[in-house]
């Protein structure tokens, strides 16, 4: 095994953002009568959904946290994505699984990025308008679970990387 180093400051730093996004995205449902979060909005396919989301904020008082909320989540993908991404291309050199996990890592870091910015964006473009669209709603809501798998697959794939990496015997 090469002596090459696998480069996962950003990673890491992109899941100092992710626990940021989440305590903010928790932050909107603190109050009682809050019940619908970042997810649900997220997770909203049509703009009815959407408009109950936005009037539950409005009477919560928390419209301007999930506004908050949401530009952190773009703040977040940035990091994380390209920190995937560095991570996933550095293990490309070290040959072997890990060359493979590393071309895993990489493509699942582009996709995540392409997925969680169409959702995110369409998602703030209608709590900015405070109104949903169908459109919007669908295009976020469908792009959600491919984003999801793919920071699945950047998350464990980093991880497997690293292990394999720390752990496997030297060759000769």
């Amino acid at each position: 095994m090469s002596s090459t180093r696998a480069e996962l400051g950003w990673w890491m730093w992109g899941l100092v953002a992710f626990a940021v996004v989440v305590a903010l995205s928790l932050a909107v449902t603190a109050p009682a009568d809050v019940t619908l979060g970042i997810a649900e909005h997220q997770a909203a396919a049509t703009a009815a959904r959407v408009d109950e989301i936005h009037a539950q904020w409005h009477a919560g008082g928390v419209r301007p946290l999930a506004i908050f909320a949401v530009i952190g989540d773009l703040v977040f993908i940035a990091i994380y994505g390209w920190g995937s991404w560095i991570a996933g291309r550095s293990f490309l050199p070290m040959g072997g699984i890990l060359r493979i996990i590393g071309a895993i890592v990489a493509a699942s870091a582009v996709v995540f990025v392409l997925t969680d910015y169409t959702e995110t964006l369409l998602q703030l473009v209608q709590l900015l308008r405070d109104q949903g669209s169908d459109q919007s709603a669908g295009i976020a809501a469908t792009a959600r679970p491919v984003k999801v798998a793919a920071w699945i697959v950047t998350f464990f794939g980093v991880i497997a990387g690293w292990l394999i990496h720390r752990f496997a015997a030297p060759t000769a």
